[in-house]
């Protein structure tokens, strides 16, 4: 009787040992599976307003390659300034454009993450400002850009 006992615990413990390791495998390889990516050279972008005072509006943005790129970052940050934080669009006046072409550190080569941030000197405080940014990413002459709007910011 003790060995039928003992051969029962062990299936039932092997059983269950399975049970608790398949999952989180499973689990692994379907979140991997359908992860989704920003496009073909870009699997993740973020950018945000940070005001530190004295008038100073300042964009910090960050850029993941699907792998390393020959070139990735930011193409252009457009800054807007608003009295409130209309959710019209027109409401918003066109302050200050930064370029990768005049503007350093907003992209980088050979690599596979970026990030980085720009200062706008001209700000008014207690005015409202958010950024239209344009990110990049670049590999064997060919590449994507998306385009995105940050949250404002007062």
């Amino acid at each position: 009787m003790k060995r039928k006992k003992s051969a029962v615990v062990r299936v039932v413990a092997m059983v269950l040992a399975i049970f608790l390791i398949l999952p989180v495998g499973t689990t692994a390889a379907a979140a991997e599976a359908v992860q989704p990516r920003a496009s073909y050279y870009l699997s993740a972008y973020n950018a945000y307003v940070y005001l530190p005072g004295n008038g100073q509006v300042q964009v910090y943005f960050d850029v993941s390659g699907t792998g390393y790129m020959d070139e990735l970052g930011v193409l252009s940050i457009k800054i807007y300034e608003c009295a409130t934080n209309s959710s019209d669009i027109n409401d918003w006046t066109w302050k200050k454009t930064f370029t990768h072409d005049s503007t350093s550190g907003m992209l980088s080569y050979d690599d596979n993450f970026h990030y980085g941030h720009v200062t706008y000197y001209n700000g008014t405080v207690g005015k409202y400002y958010k950024a239209y940014v344009c990110v990049w990413g670049g590999k064997n002459g060919s590449g994507d850009t998306r385009y995105f709007w940050t949250s404002a910011k007062s």
